[in-house]
């Protein structure tokens, strides 16, 4: 299970979701720089934000429940997020998304609203 509360730290909203679809993505988040001298020599440099974490989860959830998600979305999309993923691990942080794409799969048949939809979501620790 998945929980969302915002705006951190005077929680006011939870939204619950089911985990996420096969696995989430964790990237250390780190750019290269590169710099040419005067005389045509090209130096690269890594610059990496230690404990810097960017996140990045694929949700397959019911019609009503996409959106329960997108209200909330809208509501805290610049403020501070905590996060609860499936790991009972905690992130504090924002919605990096632009746009937020939800996409309506399929029909199914018994789940709330006769739709699937899959919303994909990237996070990015503070």
């Amino acid at each position: 299970m998945f929980i969302f509360r915002a705006p951190y730290p005077a929680l006011q909203t939870t939204t619950l979701l089911p985990s996420p679809t096969f696995s989430d993505q964790n990237a250390l988040k780190a750019t290269v720089k590169t710099v040419r001298s005067m005389n045509g020599t090209r130096y690269t440099y890594v610059q990496s934000r230690e404990g810097l974490h960017k996140l990045k989860w694929d949700f397959k959830l019911a019609r009503h429940k996409a959106l329960e998600l997108r209200e909330f979305i809208n509501s805290y999309y610049g403020s501070l997020i905590h996060a609860t993923d499936h790991n009972n691990e905690i992130w504090i942080g924002y919605l990096k998304n632009n746009p937020f794409e939800f996409s309506g799969d399929s029909r199914a048949a018994g789940w709330p609203g006769n739709e699937l939809v899959t919303a994909s979501l990237e996070f990015e620790e503070r």
